[in-house]
């Protein structure tokens, strides 16, 4: 497809993502709608928005910021959702932390009361290269069970048509890699106490993926 103007400033973006967290001796992994494009190495759409998370963005958030606004980007930060957002003309991008005990990743995705734990390993060990412009993204474990086990970390959210088709995309894709999805589920789990506080009763205790199997 042609590349829009408001994707080719996503380009810069990206770029723009690469080389401010590899300054700061962090990194930025893509999630959500554009991993899909950049696993394929082409624009399959236009895009309205791009998620990420960051190592140790609460520490860094001062230079961070500051590194973002030099480029001409308008940032804002919500204090309660540990939310980061970065504009600037068509583009918006929104960021939250990413913490990373020894083996476990942490997305903290509602500030100090929503985190989703999986393996440091799914995420991306090296950059792709998307248009010629470097890029970790979360990895496709990650975003499967993201996509199939929304309701662990939001009861009320309901796939869109492009989710359920990045779905059936993945399910190729695992297929392909003889990936089973009880070996994803088995590792990835989640505490959102945000949601118990809103009245979903079945938040007051850590959600897993799979159940446990007692031998």
């Amino acid at each position: 497809m042609e590349i829009s103007e408001k994707n080719h400033q996503y380009i810069t973006m990206l770029a723009d993502i690469f080389d401010i967290s590899s300054s700061l001796g962090i990194k930025t992994f893509i999630w959500g709608g554009l991993s899909i494009d950049i696993w394929e190495g082409h624009f399959l759409r236009e895009h309205s928005d791009l998620d990420g998370f960051v190592e140790n963005l609460i520490e860094c958030l001062e230079s961070v910021t500051s590194e973002y606004v030099k480029r001409g980007y308008k940032v804002t930060f919500n204090s309660e959702f540990f939310m980061l957002e970065v504009e600037k003309d068509l583009v918006h991008a929104s960021f939250n932390p990413l913490r990373i005990n020894e083996k476990t990743a942490e997305w903290k995705h509602i500030g100090n009361d929503g985190s989703v734990f999986f393996p440091f390993e799914w995420l991306d060990g090296f950059p792709r290269l998307f248009y010629n412009t470097k890029v970790y993204t979360s990895g496709i474990r990650f975003e499967y069970a993201v996509k199939t086990k929304v309701s662990m970390l939001h009861p009320k959210w309901q796939l869109r048509e492009k989710d359920q088709i990045a779905v059936k995309y993945m399910e190729e894709k695992l297929k392909a890699e003889n990936i089973l999805e009880e070996n994803i589920y088995k590792w990835f789990w989640s505490y959102n106490p945000y949601w118990y506080k809103q009245g979903f009763d079945e938040f007051f205790r850590p959600t897993i993926a799979y159940p446990i199997q007692h031998k």
